[in-house]
């Protein structure tokens, strides 16, 4: 089960990149619509739903602290890479929150869609370089 999880473990969390990167382009599609004001639609259904599957597959990303705990006894044996994760999930719980609230509640609003929007950015470098961090260890468990 380990082995498995250490060979799906990328490439379900590469699948959220691209989840993830498309959002965040659907979420750019909102910025030229109410900013640049652009005759634009903006994909709001498509932009919740891939958002909030991209960030729900990061979240599930943690199950890595079960499986280095299992193979080896104990987490955080990967240093910045599971680190980080925990830095990820925070940013995960904060964007799927005030997604759910602009989602649940829609009206006109100015703050928090552009605070949802710095903060799902910051949260996608975050992601880039954890694909990094992750990348240098393949070689130690695969």
């Amino acid at each position: 089960m380990e082995t498995f999880l250490l060979v799906l473990h990328p490439i379900i969390q590469g699948f959220a990149v691209l989840l993830g990167i498309y959002a965040m382009w659907q979420g750019w599609k909102r910025v030229e619509m109410t900013v640049l004001k652009k005759k634009i639609i903006f994909p709001w259904r498509s932009h919740v739903h891939c958002g909030t599957i991209a960030m729900i597959l990061w979240l599930l990303g943690g199950l890595g602290f079960y499986t280095t705990h299992s193979i080896f006894g104990e987490t955080h044996i990967t240093g910045s890479h599971a680190h980080l994760a925990w830095v990820i999930f925070a940013f995960c719980i904060f964007g799927l929150a005030n997604g759910y609230i602009m989602d649940k509640y829609k009206k006109k609003r100015t703050w928090l869609p552009a605070v949802h929007g710095v903060a799902n950015a910051i949260l996608l470098v975050l992601v880039f370089y954890e694909c990094y961090t992750g990348f240098e260890l393949l070689d130690t468990f695969l």
